[in-house]
């Protein structure tokens, strides 16, 4: 997989959750796959799109990849490598397989390292986990992210995972829509790049 540099933006947030997110910082999985993470700051710069964490630690992970180059590209290689798995795993459910227990087992690593970081701290009257920088260092994005790809495989309709059906695609989402019919992951590119091709071909055979 390639990697190039990309200016996130709220339009590449379709995933309906921060893991399926994170695994659609690759993109063109079906054709020629793209990878939109290629260092520790490109990572930064997508957490701090996705809006789940707060500026002052994406500041202080910036600060700590700058002082120690070598524990942030370790840190890249374990969020890429969960990401790979959670995205195997998807599509493997999408399509009504069982995930390799390879994948699972990465998972349940990534999992467990998050668990193991996590912090209670008492809000609105009940008890909940949180993470920190001093708790996660530079594993911070993906303890997060891990914790919420189990809590979303736990919680939701499996009928309801998709994989975009546009080509130079293959981002993965939750369909939230009442039809549960929704085929892109969104409308605005990918569904009328499809609707345009369809127009082409009809015209072509006319």
């Amino acid at each position: 997989m390639r990697t190039e540099t990309h200016v996130f933006t709220a339009a590449d947030l379709v995933g309906g959750d921060l893991a399926l997110d994170l695994v659609n910082t690759a993109t063109a999985r079906d054709s020629v796959p793209r990878d939109w993470v290629p260092d520790y700051a490109a990572l930064l710069r997508w957490a701090r799109t996705s809006g789940v964490f707060a500026a002052r630690d994406l500041a202080t992970l910036d600060r700590l990849a700058a002082a120690s180059p070598h524990k942030a590209r370790a840190a890249l290689v374990r969020i890429k490598a969960f990401r790979e798995s959670l995205c195997t795993a998807l599509y493997a459910l999408v399509r009504g397989r069982e995930p390799a227990a390879a994948d699972l087992d990465r998972l349940q690593t990534a999992y467990a390292a998050a668990a193991a970081a996590a912090q209670l701290r008492r809000r609105d009257g009940r008890l909940v986990r949180r993470w920190t920088v001093a708790g996660s260092q530079l594993d911070l994005v993906l303890h997060v992210a891990a914790m919420r790809a189990l809590a979303l495989l736990e919680q939701v309709e499996l009928s309801r995972l998709r994989v975009c059906d546009g080509h130079d695609c293959g981002w993965v989402f939750v369909d939230t829509s009442k039809s549960g019919r929704r085929r892109w992951c969104d409308m605005a590119t990918c569904g009328n790049t499809a609707k345009a091709q369809r127009f082409q071909r009809r015209q072509a055979a006319a």
